[in-house]
């Protein structure tokens, strides 16, 4: 079926609550004037010579998963799968982020995406659950304006630098003893051809006994299992005081790891820029929970870590999370997008990612992930010689089967 047809045709394309249109405006301060972004809305232009008016944006639940569906008054669409947290944050978006682009021009997203925080009082809600519910919009947008441009969102981004990402398998658990770790990421390791890989240690946000006896067993075992060839990055998720975090930083180096991520709560900036200041050759990284640009400015010009790590929809979108590798870049820092995910969530941090500045080492990709995927989407994101390409279809590059979609429910 395709995929116009059906957001026209069926009876969701033609439901939706009365909201009051937004005003349109032309100027705002709060826009950062770098010229990445206004080659952007040059791009943008340049593609689409004619307004591109929002007239609804649903949100539907199939599959297990939300979606979000935003459809123009010239019949586009553009859809995004949403993470798991909107489950619990959706009456945000639904309350703060829809009403705001309704009647909109797509067109100028990039001035909407800082201008949705501005509104009113929407920047009382300000942190993460604002900017994911903002961010999946936003992302689905872009899917309308490449979708209508028959394009890659990258197109409109800037120039194309890179064709594949070489992937890092990341092990998302920490249940695992030393021995079964190292085993499962033997086996994966293999199997995706890979020469990178993260391990958790620490037991996110604390310390216990057992896994600190974890920690002190697998760093070791990994390196002695995989030999001095194979990358290795941890993930510690805040679990240290600032004094651990830099005895573990230590014992990591000694092994040669080559990333350490958020030693110390991810808030508590000045114990994470203590423990960076102590690394020789280890680089730490962060930013997966930061969704302010004075706090990512602030790391980025303090030096708290020397990896720039945003989240594509925690940070509120493909444009805010490209301004943080361009600040990256601007300082000296690297920046490597948190993104552990091997089904649509992938689409958007793809096209960020064809190209960003500052890009640094292996990117994340589930080790767990099923190599069959199902099919209603298309795709399937999978590792190849242990890399993935950059999706070249029409807006993200992600096709749906639209049938998922007429006895969806309306969230």
């Amino acid at each position: 079926m395709n995929r116009r047809y059906f957001m026209q045709h069926t009876a969701l394309a033609s439901g939706g609550l009365f909201l009051p249109k937004q005003d349109f405006c032309t100027e705002n301060q709060w826009i950062t004037t770098d010229n990445f972004t206004a080659d952007i809305r040059r791009r943008i232009f340049a593609a689409l010579t004619s307004p591109v008016i929002i007239e609804s944006i649903d949100l539907l639940k199939t599959q297990g998963k939300i979606f979000v569906l935003v459809r123009s008054k010239d019949g586009g669409a553009g859809i995004t799968v949403c993470n798991e947290r909107m489950e619990n944050l959706h009456s945000l978006l639904k309350g703060l982020i829809i009403p705001f682009y309704l009647n909109k021009d797509a067109r100028e997203i990039v001035q909407w995406s800082e201008e949705v925080f501005t509104d009113e009082r929407n920047y009382k809600y300000a942190g993460m659950p604002f900017w994911n519910c903002a961010g999946s919009v936003e992302i689905a947008i872009w899917d309308l304006l490449g979708q209508l441009a028959k394009k890659p969102v990258h197109t409109f981004l800037g120039e194309k630098v890179r064709d594949e990402l070489p992937v890092y398998l990341s092990s998302l658990t920490r249940d695992t003893t030393a021995e079964q770790e190292t085993a499962f990421l033997q086996q994966k390791m293999v199997e995706y051809d890979a020469t990178a890989f993260k391990i958790k240690v620490g037991g996110r946000m604390r310390n216990t006994p057992e896994t600190e006896a974890r920690t002190q067993a697998l760093v070791p075992l990994a390196r002695k299992t995989f030999g001095d060839k194979v990358t290795i990055y941890a993930d510690a998720n805040g679990s240290y005081e600032v004094q651990d975090g830099i005895r573990i930083a230590k014992l990591l180096e000694d092994y040669g790891i080559d990333i350490f991520e958020e030693p110390c709560a991810w808030e508590d900036y000045a114990a994470n820029r203590q423990v960076n200041r102590t690394l020789k050759k280890m680089k730490l990284a962060g930013g997966e929970q930061d969704s302010s640009w004075y706090r990512f400015k602030e790391i980025a010009e303090m030096g708290v870590y020397s990896i720039l790590q945003p989240d594509v929809y925690y940070n509120g979108g493909i444009i805010r999370t490209l301004k943080v590798a361009h600040l990256a870049a601007q300082h000296g820092r690297h920046f490597a997008p948190h993104s552990p995910k091997a089904d649509p969530l992938h689409a958007p941090f793809s096209q960020l990612m064809a190209v960003a500045p500052a890009v640094y080492g292996f990117q994340e990709f589930p080790a767990n992930a099923k190599k069959q995927q199902p099919a209603w989407y298309a795709p399937p994101i999978l590792v190849k010689d242990g890399k993935y390409p950059i999706l070249n279809g029409n807006g993200l590059g992600i096709e749906y089967d639209t049938s998922i979609f007429e006895k969806a429910e309306r969230v």
